[in-house]
């Protein structure tokens, strides 16, 4: 049977947004007319919660997910490397 990791001995898995792909991810939802605080009410969060991932700061798949699904992204991997310039992800 697998042990259970408690919270504090988790690992982040995946990749943690920088602040730079934070402003990147703001512009884009602001294009599709959505603000932070739109975006925390939809997925049923705090503002700061949300602008905490923005910042790199925090790691929330949940909010992550949603924020790639909203701006028609295939995985939050491909938006991260679409923020970074990489084309073809």
């Amino acid at each position: 049977m697998a042990q259970k990791l408690s919270r504090s001995n988790r690992k982040i898995i995946g990749i943690r947004i920088k602040p730079n792909e934070g402003l990147w991810i703001t512009y884009r939802l602001r294009l599709k007319g959505l603000s932070q605080t739109e975006m925390a009410a939809r997925i049923g969060v705090s503002l700061k919660a949300v602008n905490l991932i923005l910042r790199g700061r925090k790691h929330s798949t949940r909010i992550e997910n949603a924020l790639y699904q909203t701006l028609g992204f295939q995985s939050f991997e491909a938006m991260i490397a679409a923020s970074r310039g990489k084309r073809g992800v």
